[in-house]
């Protein structure tokens, strides 16, 4: 595995690029816990990779080469994992945009291919990647790429980059709208568009993340966590983290303490026969 954080300018959009070898099937499914971030994943290989949502458990997708997956308001599911190389980068809150070119609020709860999004060009990224065999190669080509696609300035608005930060000391949505000098509906409008989520849902998944970090460290104690992290309660708690998850935070088992929006559910060899192969 390798995790970094890219140079400048990358580094103002981008939180890491990272690289995972699997040498062996992994056959259990996951829930993929929100983050409020959106994700760039190219595995170098052609295997179909499976996913599904929340409320359509029966019915899975497949893609190959490359996806984004947008902010998402809740889970959705992985399907089994194949062996090989996949590469990716994980955007900052609000950023992605400014290289992948569409409002974040067009990609909330999607899944699209990179070939959808940039047309033969990220089908070309993609052959381009499979073909270094140097692990720390592929990462810096991936830097090298989103380097030459984002669009400058590279700025975040003001007013959402006062939300973002207000978000972290535990302001109410309406305060920190009216210390923006904007009104609720253009304050929203603006959120939405930028990050992908509205302002409240986007607090509940943050503060949502600060709870799964101390869970997957093993911070044991539910109402310790619920305290800690701005929950009024463990109910409170447990209600948000259900409906986040997907399962009670005694049932969260991330497969280790850095991949804390992973949950492990259990086999996969039922979605491997449900998956719908891409056209």
């Amino acid at each position: 595995m390798i995790r970094y954080s890219p140079a400048p300018p990358l580094d103002v959009a981008i939180d890491c690029i990272w690289l995972s070898q699997r040498r062996e099937h992994f056959a259990s499914l996951e829930h993929m816990l929100p983050s409020g971030k959106a994700q760039l994943v190219i595995p170098l290989h052609d295997s179909v990779i499976q996913w599904a949502a929340p409320e359509s458990k029966a019915l899975w997708h497949g893609w190959t080469r490359g996806v984004i997956h947008g902010p998402q308001s809740r889970y959705y599911l992985a399907g089994p994992k194949p062996p090989g190389v996949v590469v990716g980068a994980s955007f900052r809150v609000g950023m992605a945009a400014e290289i992948l070119g569409v409002p974040l609020d067009e990609l909330r709860d999607r899944h699209v291919s990179i070939e959808e999004l940039w047309g033969y060009r990220g089908l070309e990224l993609h052959e381009r990647l499979a073909a270094i065999r140097e692990p720390m190669a592929v990462c810096r080509a991936l830097e090298a790429e989103l380097i030459a696609r984002i669009r400058r300035p590279l700025l975040i608005h003001p007013a959402i980059a006062y939300a973002l930060h207000a978000s972290s000391v535990s302001a109410r949505v309406d305060e920190i709208q009216q210390r923006t000098g904007y009104s609720p509906r253009h304050f929203i409008d603006l959120f939405h568009s930028t990050v992908g989520l509205t302002p409240k849902h986007f607090y509940r998944v943050q503060r949502f993340s600060n709870a799964l970090t101390r869970l997957a460290r093993g911070d044991a104690r539910l109402a310790d966590v619920a305290s800690a992290t701005g929950y009024a309660d463990q109910a409170h708690f447990s209600r948000e983290f259900r409906e986040l998850a997907g399962v009670a935070p005694s049932a969260y088992c991330p497969p280790a303490a850095n991949s804390e929006h992973h949950h492990v559910v259990g086999s996969g060899k039922k979605a491997s026969r449900l998956v719908r192969r891409p056209a």
